[in-house]
Order: C-alpha cells, then sequence, then structure tokens
C-alpha cells in the first residue's frame, strides 16, 4: 500500500526508537489540515491493518520486521529488553517526539555541523562513560555551544538523585566536550506554574546546604533515594518548558548571552559569578532571566530575601543595592510566590511580552 509522508514519518521514528505509546503516535501523525482524534486514529489504523505496527494491550506501539525493512539504512537508537527497559525506552521515544515536532531531531552522537540535535540518554552514555547509572535524563540537546540534558518532569513528581544527575556536568578527564550546560525541564502545560512554584520553593528551603556542599566528580553508584527536585549550583542553569514551547526556549537559551550583554551596555559589568546578578550597575543588580531559567530565580529570590533580613534584624543595616529582576510575563505567577520580595521597594521587575 501506498503511505502518506506522516505515516512514513511515524514509522522511520519507530525504526530509530523501536516503542512508543499511542498517544504519542497520533500526536506525530497530526498535520495541519489532520487533528482531530478520530482522523488521526483512522489513518494509524492502516500501519496495523497491514502489518507495519503491532499495537499492543499496555497501549505500546512497536515496530515489526515489515515495518523495519522499509529503512534498511536506519540502525536503532535504543535497544529493548525486559518491561522496565520497556518502560524507559517509551519515556526517551515520547520526549524524541515532542523534539522532533519542535524542530530537533535525534542523532546516536555528537553533531559535527551547526543545528541542534537530541541525543538519546543510552547513546550520551556511551559519549560521556562517566554519568552515574540513576540519573533520570531522557538525552542531551546538543548544539550552537549549548549541551542541555533534558528531564520529562510531567507534574513535578519524580524521584530525584541529586548527586547522580550531578555526573552529567563532570568533566571527562578534564575534557568539557561532554559536559552538560544546563537542564532542560520539559513539564505539562497546565502543571507548569505548580511545579516551578514546588521547585524553587524546595531548593530555598534547602538551599543553605545545597549551595555550601562541596562539589566532587564521582564515577562509584550513589545510594538510592525518594527525594523532590531540588537545584544546585554544579546545575548551572535549568530551564522550564513545555512540549509545545520547546522550541521558543531553546532560542532564547541560545539569545541569552546577547540580550544580557544588550543590558549590560558599557555603563554596566558582567559579574559572571554563581549565584549572583548578571550585571551590576551600580547601585543596581541586574538579574536576567528570559528563558525561565529555575536556578536564576533561586539566585535572586535568595539576594533580596538576605537582604531583607540584614535589614529586619540590624537597625545599622542600610540597603543601597537596587535589584531588577527581567523575565517573561508568562513566569508572572512564579516571580510573585514570594510577596515579601515582591513588595521590598529595592525590587523592580521588567516582564517583556
Amino acid at each position: 500500500m501506498g503511505l502518506h509522508g506522516n505515516q512514513l514519518e511515524l514509522l522511520w521514528h519507530l525504526a530509530q526508537f523501536v516503542l512508543l505509546d499511542y498517544e504519542s503516535c497520533l500526536e506525530m501523525l497530526k498535520t495541519e489540515t489532520m487533528t482531530d482524534r478520530t482522523t488521526l486514529s483512522y489513518a494509524f489504523r492502516p500501519l496495523t491493518k497491514n502489518g507495519y505496527v503491532d499495537k499492543r494491550p499496555d497501549g505500546s506501539v512497536k515496530i515489526t520486521a515489515k515495518g523495519r525493512r522499509l529503512f534498511p539504512e536506519l540502525e536503532p537508537l535504543l535497544s529493548v529488553g525486559g518491561k522496565e527497559t520497556e518502560k524507559r525506552v517509551m519515556e526517551v521515544s515520547r520526549m524524541a517526539m515532542w523534539m522532533w515536532k519542535q524542530g530537533f531531531p535525534s542523532l546516536g552522537e555528537v553533531p559535527a555541523g551547526s543545528g541542534v540535535w537530541f541525543i538519546p540518554s543510552a547513546c550520551w552514555r556511551k559519549i560521556s562513560p562517566g554519568i552515574l547509572s540513576t540519573t533520570r535524563f531522557t538525552g542531551m540537546l546538543a548544539g550552537c555551544g549549548q549541551k542541555l540534558a533534558v528531564y520529562n518532569v510531567d507534574d513535578g513528581r519524580m524521584e530525584w538523585q541529586a548527586r547522580a544527575e550531578g555526573s552529567l556536568f563532570n568533566t571527562k578527564y578534564g575534557s568539557y566536550e561532554t559536559k552538560a550546560t544546563g537542564m532542560l525541564f520539559v513539564t505539562r502545560e497546565d502543571k507548569r506554574d505548580e511545579v516551578a512554584r514546588n521547585i524553587i520553593r524546595q531548593t530555598m528551603w534547602q538551599r543553605r546546604q545545597l549551595w555550601k556542599s562541596k562539589r566532587s566528580e564521582r564515577n562509584k553508584p550513589t545510594r538510592w533515594s525518594q527525594s523532590p527536585i531540588k537545584l544546585k549550583p554544579e546545575y548551572e542553569h535549568v530551564y522550564l518548558t513545555t512540549p509545545q514551547e520547546i522550541r521558543r526556549t531553546v532560542i532564547s537559551v541560545l539569545r541569552e548571552d546577547k540580550i544580557i550583554n544588550g543590558l549590560c551596555g558599557k555603563a554596566g559589568t558582567r559579574l559572571g559569578k554563581q549565584n549572583a546578578a548578571d550585571i551590576e550597575i551600580w547601585p543596581r543588580r541586574l538579574f536576567v532571566n528570559p528563558a525561565s531559567d529555575l536556578l536564576k530565580y533561586v539566585c535572586f529570590f535568595a539576594t533580596v530575601k538576605d537582604s531583607l533580613h540584614l535589614a529586619n534584624s540590624y537597625d545599622w543595616y542600610r540597603e543601597q543595592i537596587r535589584y531588577e529582576l527581567y523575565a517573561p510575563s508568562k513566569d508572572k505567577k512564579i516571580i510573585e510566590m514570594y510577596q515579601d520580595v515582591n513588595a521590598m521597594k529595592e525590587v523592580s521587575l521588567f516582564l517583556s511580552p
């Protein structure tokens, strides 16, 4: 039978990742004119009817030998073993689908040319073998000077291995070629603000410990712990996005340095220090956050709260510094989570559309 372009694209994806959940298969079949679920299910049906894929009782879809023969040049990026392995493969496959929909195709090695590519976690482990086994990242978004460890945090309820995730930022024999430059958290649209506030709140509660803990590279297994997501300075950047906003977020990440330089101008000084503002134009301290970096929000809140604590504790303390936060307007509910910070006359907020 003759297959349409969207059907071939789905089979191409399955030839690379073997498995994908049914709802994500329908998402891949969407076109500009075909978006409703009933029509998409009719587009999917010929693939099972003609033996290209197998839809299984648990809701997963697996490519068959017949489907794979359509792409003899393609080698699978992931291997499938038992049930636990299949669950992990589907999670990575779903993320790869979102990335492809946003214009970032998958690759099994570090890209040599221009562009941004999604490298599945199993492939990245071969490139950077020092990563600990308990890390939960689904892959690395690499290109244009960035290497972002990608996580599907969904509604924010996941077991976070703070030490293990830090292994993504290890240097390989002193080389920075495989060291991550930050993290990209992908969450549900309806849970975005709630997830952001919970992560920031958990980090703020333990920031003294998290900020002062010594950084050391490990290549031995770390003990397993059940913990909410908390951020450490070694993660450098933790950008928050949703499946539909991935491309826009990545563009903001790539433009971030240019935006900071533009605000800095000739009168300002780039501070360039972790846990500090981006720019100082005395007596102003500017925090610039165009890509919804949760770690930068933590730095902003912590800095302002420390200043507020000094002002409330010591009569002699007179604050001269003015704090400015530049952020997208979609983060308004996140920025307003600490009313004492927003109420300070020394704080100014600048929200862009």
